[in-house]
């Protein structure tokens, strides 16, 4: 987050209230800099002799904490035991103990949702709405999360440190004719059972949609005069699209092993191969999927031309800094969250204007200008609306699941 220079002070007025000083205003403070206070006397320390808290013990074993359970045990790849803190300040847990259980994918934590194993299922899949609803004793519960499932292209070019990604892309109407030959509603209705729909823009049911965004209804001729238009054609009659020697084949990256996306990929490939697009799928696990540049991620360093992932801003806040020009990533800030190459001045001087507007109903216009923007130049693609899914089995009472903190109630929950 390039603002957080604008923070210059943090004071402790008394024992329960901290001051926040910053040189201009910045909207988004709450969600971004302000998410939790951690102990100046068991860190500090830490930080002077090792320049960082990052390998810190107490990251990984707090004795410091002012929730509503405390952490007894945490094996990696195993599990995590909090129990109740009896000191908790709205008074002590229902529960004494809650275990988090570690799963190594999705298939393992739908057996242990069936078998009553768990009594909260995560991030579910809309794919698996349908098991889930024929079980006796589970609910499912689908909230606002801000996250929707993506398509973001490589925009890279020289000018920066990532590997570009194809050059058909750097055309907005090559872009657009991706958009028109990708079927999502069918998508959305075949792999995800109607459970949900295609977003328009990033900020999806929110005031921060841009209201007038175009659909990109499936449209295949649309699409292919569109690339006939950008000068990409099958000169060579294999099937696929070509301009001075280079062939439209575009690399296209997910996760491995989660299946409604290996499934979406199947698909995109039969849809854009329709209009003499070759997709050539390139997966990757997820320990190194998000990789920063720094530590040579595949998204990170240019790797892909389409990458697909669910992903959100600072929700419940619209601030989303990875689209600015400061935030491409380079030798010299290998931290940097814009992956995709995307420096547009028009929309970097809206993202700068929103993150110190004060005034919600200015703020609110001008992400529906980033929105028009992102929209018409196709800068990402909505691919489903991707609301968080869990399970609650119904012996667990007074849950009530928040996208924006799923466990902030943890302190009423009880067991029947």
């Amino acid at each position: 987050m390039a603002r957080l220079t604008t923070l210059i002070g943090v004071t402790a007025e008394d024992d329960k209230t901290l001051v926040l000083q910053f040189t201009e205003p910045f909207a988004p403070w709450a969600t971004t800099i302000f998410n939790y206070v951690l102990p100046e006397h068991v860190l500090r320390p830490v930080f002077e002799a090792e320049g960082s808290i990052d390998e810190a013990e107490w990251n990984r074993s707090p004795d410091v904490v002012n929730g509503p359970f405390t952490l007894r045990e945490w094996e990696a790849g195993s599990h995590l035991i909090f129990e109740a803190n009896d000191a908790y300040w709205r008074g002590r847990p229902k529960l004494d103990q809650i275990n988090v259980l570690v799963v190594p994918d999705d298939e393992a934590q739908m057996a242990a949702i069936k078998t009553g194993d768990t009594d909260v299922g995560i991030f579910l899949s809309y794919a698996d709405i349908p098991t889930i609803n024929e079980l006796d004793d589970v609910d499912v519960a689908t909230v606002l999360s801000g996250y929707n499932e993506s398509w973001f292209f490589n925009l890279n070019t020289d000018e920066t440190a990532a590997e570009n990604g194809h050059p058909a892309l750097q055309d907005v109407r090559v872009r657009q004719a991706i958009a028109y030959a990708m079927d999502f509603e069918a998508i959305n209705k075949t792999l995800l059972f109607g459970g949900t729909y295609p977003p328009l823009t990033k900020w999806e049911e929110t005031p921060y949609a841009y209201p007038d965004a175009d659909p990109y209804a499936y449209n295949a001729d649309k699409a292919r005069a569109l690339l006939d238009e950008a000068g990409w054609v099958d000169s060579n009659g294999d099937g696929t699209r070509d301009k001075d020697g280079v062939e439209l084949v575009l690399i296209h990256s997910t996760t491995q092993g989660r299946e409604v996306r290996e499934q979406t990929q199947v698909v995109a490939q039969q849809y854009l191969a329709d209009v003499g697009i070759g997709i050539e799928i390139q997966n990757n696990s997820y320990d190194t999927m998000w990789n920063s540049y720094g530590q040579g991620g595949p998204i990170a360093t240019g790797n892909y031309d389409i990458a697909e992932w669910s992903d959100v801003g600072d929700f419940p806040d619209p601030n989303e800094s990875q689209w600015l020009c400061s935030e491409i990533p380079s030798d010299e800030f290998p931290d940097g969250g814009n992956w995709y190459g995307i420096c547009d001045e028009e929309l970097d001087a809206l993202l700068q204007a929103q993150a110190v507007e004060v005034d919600p109903q200015t703020r609110i216009d001008l992400f529906h200008e980033i929105g028009k923007i992102m929209n018409e130049k196709v800068y990402w693609l909505g691919v489903w609306h991707d609301n968080d899914v869990w399970t609650v089995n119904r012996r667990l009472r007074s849950v009530h699941i928040s996208g924006a903190d799923p466990f902030w109630n943890a302190y009423e929950w009880d067991v029947f």
